[in-house]
C-alpha cells in the first residue's frame, strides 16, 4: 500500500510538471487551477472534531490521546471555547479571534497553564467581537503526520455553543462523538449523531469512562442497537482516560490496552490515511481536468496538420462547441435558470421550515405553560424552551445543507462541459452569531403572596359576608357577629382568595406566553436574516465556479481554434516537424496524467470497517 506521504510528493512532482506545462501554454488560470491543487495536497492536516453532550468526557479523551493535560478538565466548570491540538516543536498557546464581518484574525499569546481561564466558563460571556477558539501545539507522535484534534463545548448547554458545534462538523473531517458508559444513548444524543452523520460521512462513536460502569458491555450493546435503529453508521470504540493515565505513570502495556484509547488512535490514523487519499483522488482529477483542456487545444491542430483534408469540418466543430460554451455564460443558460430558481425555492423553504419549528415550539412552551405555574417554573421552562430553540435552528440547519448540496447536484447535471460535471465543495456558515442576538427569555415573577397580602384579601373578601348574614341574623334576633355570619365570612374570604390566586396564575401565564411570543419571533426574525445570507452566499458559490469552469472550456476552445488555423495555414514543408513536436506533447500529459493515476495505486478508498458498527472488546476490569 502506498504511503500518503509518497503519494503526496509524487503527485506535487506531477502538479509542479502541470503547471509549468500550462504556463508555457499561456494558460495562468488552470496554473492557479493546479496551485489550488498542490496546496491541497501539500496539507496533510486531518480535523478530528470531539463533540458531544455536557460533561461526557470529550477534554480527558483529547488529553488522553496527545498524552499531556492541554484541554482544562473540571467536574463542575465546562469548556466554552473550542480549543485545537496540533503538532508544535514545543508547548504553546494562543487564542484566536476571527473578527465578525471582517477578513482579520486577532491572534494573542498567552501562557498555556492559564488557558484554563480563557477557554472555560471561567471567561464570562465570549465571543462578543467574532468567534473565539485557542489553539494549543505540543510536540506528540500522535500529532506529528497530521491529526488536529478540536475540543469542542458541550452540546445542551448554551444555544450559541451548540449552533457551533453544527458549524465545525462540516469542515472536520472525522467527528467524534463522545458518550459515556454510565447510561444508554439519549434522544438528544441520537439526534445530535444523526446531524453529524448528515455533515460528515467518517463518524465514530466513542464511549467514555467505562472505569465507571462493570456493565458497560450491556450499554454499548444497547447503543449499538440504538445506533442501527436511527439508521445511523458509525463505529464505536470503548475507552477509558483515567484507565490510560494510570497505564502511562506504571508504563502497563496490558493497562494501556485496557483503556483502549491506543486502539482509537489507530482508527484514528486510518481515518487520516482515507482522508488523505480522498483528497488526493480530488487533486488527480483536477490534473486530468486540467491536462484535458491542454491537449484539447493541442489535438484541434494536430488534427488539422495530420489531416488536412479534415481543417475544415474541425473548425467548424470547434465553432459550435465554442458557441455552447458560450451559452452556458450566459444568465439565460439552462444551469443558471436552474439556479435561480433553485436558489430561491431554497430560502423559502429553508425558512418556511425554520418558522414552522418554531412556532411548533412555541405551541409546546404554550401547553407547557397551561400545565403550570410559571411563576415557579421558570428556570426549566427557560432552559427547555433554549434547547428547543436550538433543536430547531440545528435541524434547520442541517437540513439547509442537506438541500444545498442536492442543488448543487442538480446544477451539474444542467452544466456538462465536455461530457464532465463537477461540484464544488460548500461550507454553510453557522447560526451561532443569530442565537447570540437573539437574547434572553423575559423574567416572570413569581407573583408569591406573602402572610399579610393573604390575610387583607381574606378579611376583604370576609367582609362583606359577615355583615350580610349577620343583618340577616339580626331580624332573628341573633347578634351582627355570630356564628353563622362568622362562618359565610370564612367561606366567602376564601373564595376571595382562590379567586385572587387564579387571576394572578392566569396573568403569570399570560405574560410568560408573551415572553415566549416574543423569544420565538426574536429567534425567527435574526436566524431568517443569518440563513438566507448563508444560502445566498452558496448560490454566489456555485455561480461562480460553473462559471469558471465555462470559461475555462471557452478559452481553450478560443485557443484550439487559433491554433487550428494556424495550423491550416502552415506551410507543408514545416507540417512533419510540428506534428512530430504535437505528438510529443500530448504524450507528456498523457504520461503526467498516468503518473498521477499511479501515485494512488494503493491508497485506501475507505477504512475496512467504514460504515459498520463496530464495538471494541476489552475484558472486564
Amino acid at each position: 500500500m502506498t504511503h500518503p506521504t509518497q503519494a503526496a510528493t509524487s503527485l506535487a512532482a506531477v502538479i509542479d510538471e502541470m503547471t509549468a506545462t500550462a504556463q508555457r501554454s499561456g494558460r495562468p488560470d488552470l496554473a492557479e487551477r493546479l496551485a489550488a491543487a498542490a496546496a491541497s495536497v501539500a496539507d496533510s492536516s486531518v480535523r478530528v472534531v470531539v463533540v458531544g453532550q455536557f460533561k461526557q468526557g470529550k477534554s480527558a479523551l483529547v488529553n488522553a490521546l496527545v498524552t499531556a493535560q492541554v484541554c482544562p478538565i473540571d467536574d463542575v466548570i465546562a469548556t466554552s471555547v473550542p480549543t485545537v491540538v496540533r503538532w508544535g516543536e514545543r508547548l504553546t498557546a494562543t487564542l484566536i479571534t476571527e473578527l465578525t464581518g471582517e477578513d482579520q484574525v486577532i491572534r494573542t499569546a498567552i501562557d498555556p497553564a492559564e488557558l484554563r481561564a480563557h477557554v472555560t466558563e471561567l471567561a464570562g460571556d465570549t465571543g462578543t467581537f467574532g468567534n473565539l477558539r485557542a489553539e494549543v501545539t505540543l510536540p506528540r507522535r500522535v500529532l506529528e503526520s497530521g491529526l488536529v484534534f478540536v475540543d469542542t463545548p458541550g452540546v445542551g448547554r448554551t444555544q450559541s455553543r451548540a449552533a457551533t458545534n453544527l458549524t465545525l462538523l462540516p469542515q472536520a473531517d472525522v467527528v467524534v462523538v463522545v458518550t459515556d458508559a454510565t447510561q444508554e444513548l439519549t434522544e438528544p444524543e441520537l439526534a445530535f449523531l444523526s446531524h453529524a452523520a448528515e455533515l460528515c460521512p467518517r463518524l465514530t462513536c466513542v464511549v467514555s469512562k467505562s472505569d465507571l460502569q462493570h456493565n458497560w458491555r450491556a450499554v454499548v450493546e444497547a447503543n449499538t442497537e440504538h445506533l442501527v435503529a436511527a439508521g445511523i453508521e458509525a463505529q464505536m470504540l470503548v475507552t477509558s482516560a483515567v484507565i490510560h493515565n494510570l497505564a502511562v505513570q506504571r508504563q502497563d502495556r496490558e493497562l494501556l490496552a485496557e483503556a483502549g484509547v491506543t486502539a482509537l488512535a489507530r482508527h484514528l490514523h486510518s481515518q487520516w490515511s482515507s482522508v488523505l487519499a480522498e483528497r488526493y483522488r480530488l487533486a488527480v482529477e483536477e490534473i486530468r481536468s486540467v491536462g484535458g483542456l491542454l491537449a484539447m487545444v493541442v489535438n484541434a491542430e494536430l488534427e488539422v496538420l495530420a489531416n488536412p483534408e479534415n481543417g475544415a469540418a474541425v473548425i467548424v466543430d470547434l465553432t459550435q462547441a465554442e458557441e455552447r460554451a458560450e451559452r452556458l455564460t450566459r444568465q439565460s443558460a439552462r444551469w443558471q435558470q436552474t439556479l435561480a430558481d433553485g436558489s430561491i425555492e431554497l430560502i423559502d423553504d429553508i425558512e418556511f421550515d425554520l418558522r414552522d419549528r418554531l412556532r411548533a415550539v412555541g405551541r409546546e412552551a404554550d401547553q407547557l405553560i397551561e400545565s403550570s405555574d410559571p411563576g415557579k417554573s421558570w428556570d426549566d421552562i427557560g432552559t427547555w424552551l433554549a434547547e428547543s430553540v436550538t433543536q430547531a435552528v440545528a435541524d434547520n440547519f442541517v437540513w439547509a445543507h442537506t438541500r444545498s448540496m442536492h442543488l448543487a447536484d442538480v446544477v451539474s447535471q444542467h452544466f456538462v462541459i465536455d461530457g464532465r460535471a463537477s461540484v464544488p465543495g460548500l461550507s454553510l456558515a453557522g447560526s451561532e452569531k443569530a442565537l447570540r442576538a437573539i437574547g434572553s427569555l423575559d423574567y416572570v415573577e413569581s407573583d408569591a403572596l406573602s402572610i399579610g397580602q393573604k390575610l387583607m384579601i381574606g378579611l376583604k373578601g370576609s367582609y362583606g359576608g359577615v355583615l350580610m348574614f349577620g343583618l340577616m341574623t339580626t331580624l332573628a334576633g341573633m347578634a351582627l357577629v355570630n356564628p353563622i355570619s362568622v362562618a359565610a365570612g370564612l367561606i366567602m374570604g376564601g373564595f376571595a382568595y382562590r379567586n385572587e390566586a387564579k387571576q394572578r396564575l392566569e396573568h403569570r401565564r399570560n405574560e410568560a406566553k408573551h415572553a415566549v411570543r416574543r423569544l420565538i419571533d426574536e429567534a425567527i426574525f435574526q436566524v431568517s436574516k443569518e440563513s438566507r445570507d448563508r444560502l445566498n452566499g452558496v448560490k454566489r458559490v456555485l455561480r461562480d465556479h460553473f462559471i469558471s469552469a465555462a470559461e475555462d472550456f471557452k478559452q481553450s476552445l478560443a485557443e484550439s481554434m487559433r491554433r487550428a488555423k494556424s495550423g491550416a495555414a502552415m506551410p507543408p514543408t514545416e507540417r512533419a516537424t510540428r506534428v512530430a513536436k504535437l505528438r510529443r506533447e500530448l504524450r507528456e500529459l498523457q504520461l503526467l496524467g498516468d503518473r498521477a493515476d499511479a501515485s494512488l495505486a494503493g491508497t485506501p478508498r475507505v477504512s475496512e470497517t467504514d460504515g459498520q458498527p463496530v464495538v471494541q472488546e476489552r475484558r472486564a476490569l
